[in-house]
């Protein structure tokens, strides 16, 4: 059977439902959203059944996803950490001191000097174990919150203290759109006030799986489709929570 991702709203009205494994959070105020995010194995039918749960905001079947690779350009000269200026960071008085901060990507290499006196609290949703065996996620991290390195400055923030990682990519820079949204979770759960994520719904990866399982390309492509559109639905939902959060 199929997985599905259900967004449900813990904090709201609990109903009779198969996969309902909690009671009501007493100590949460009832208009207080509380986003959950659990995968099920059902059939569809079954999975229709639990969107109409008045606490589920959002279902949808996880889709690959793949890094937002830089753009290689041959005879390219080094220019720097032209972004720096770019930005205004380095004429700006904030620092990002008192900021917890969110890299959603490849994980880091949390030895690198950039990342001195910075508390690290990593988690891999991938599978492939904690650590950076593609650089990407040490770059955008560095990029953030990293110390200057041999005089040079490359971060933007570099007076942030605490940084969470998450592993929402594998080793070999893909992963699917379930690990992504499990990881904002945590991110939200340790206190993230800003989440960054240098990632993409895979559609073209989606279609061809579907091609390879055996569908024919226009029905492999009108799938992939109602799974990317589901996918930014349920993406949708889970940050309409976030700002309803917010003002509480």
């Amino acid at each position: 059977m199929p997985d599905y991702m259900v967004l449900r709203n813990a904090a709201a009205v609990r109903t009779v439902s198969p996969f309902e494994r909690l009671g009501p959070t007493a100590a949460t105020a009832p208009n207080v959203p509380e986003p959950r995010v659990e995968v099920h194995s059902v059939r569809e039918s079954e999975a229709i059944d639990i969107a109409r749960d008045p606490q589920v905001a959002a279902v949808a079947k996880p889709m690959p996803t793949a890094l937002i690779k830089p753009l290689e350009v041959a005879g390219a000269a080094a220019t720097g950490a032209w972004g720096i200026a770019a930005v205004k960071a380095d004429t700006s008085n904030f620092t990002g001191d008192g900021v917890v901060v969110a890299v959603l990507d490849t994980g880091i290499d949390k030895s690198h000097p950039a990342f001195a006196g910075v508390t690290i609290v990593e988690q891999d949703f991938s599978g492939s174990g904690n650590g950076d065996r593609q650089g990407h996620g040490t770059y955008c991290a560095g990029t953030i919150f990293g110390r200057d390195v041999s005089g040079t400055r490359i971060g933007i923030a570099r007076g942030v203290k605490k940084a969470l990682i998450g592993k929402v990519l594998a080793d070999d820079g893909g992963g699917s759109s379930e690990m992504i949204f499990r990881g904002i979770q945590w991110a939200l759960d340790q206190g993230a006030e800003v989440i960054s994520m240098s990632l993409g719904f895979d559609f073209p990866g989606a279609v061809e799986r579907m091609r390879q399982a055996g569908l024919p390309t226009q029905a492999a492509v009108s799938d992939s489709l109602e799974t990317y559109r589901s996918n930014l639905r349920f993406f949708d939902a889970l940050m309409q929570m976030v700002r309803a959060q917010a003002a509480f």
